[in-house]
């Protein structure tokens, strides 16, 4: 049974320091339906890889923006 994955990518402001990455990467890859992410603190972009079925664009949004991050999708 495969699942529906769907690739979610931002530009965001906020990510002060590689640690900081690191920190938002585990804490998005602990919500349920989030397969994959990551951050790059060089570039202020954030790919997130995530199953519709289980969690929604907007819950992602609402998590990134819970961590004090300004976010602007730039696909997904």
């Amino acid at each position: 049974m495969g699942k529906n994955i769907k690739e979610i990518k931002f530009q965001a402001e906020g990510i002060t320091c590689t640690a900081c990455a690191i920190d938002m990467e585990n804490i998005l890859l602990d919500k349920k339906g989030v397969l994959d992410v990551s951050v790059s603190y060089m570039e202020g972009l954030i790919n997130i890889c995530y199953a519709p079925d289980e969690i929604d664009r907007r819950d992602i949004i609402y998590n990134l923006r819970k961590l004090g991050l300004k976010i602007k999708p730039l696909s997904g």
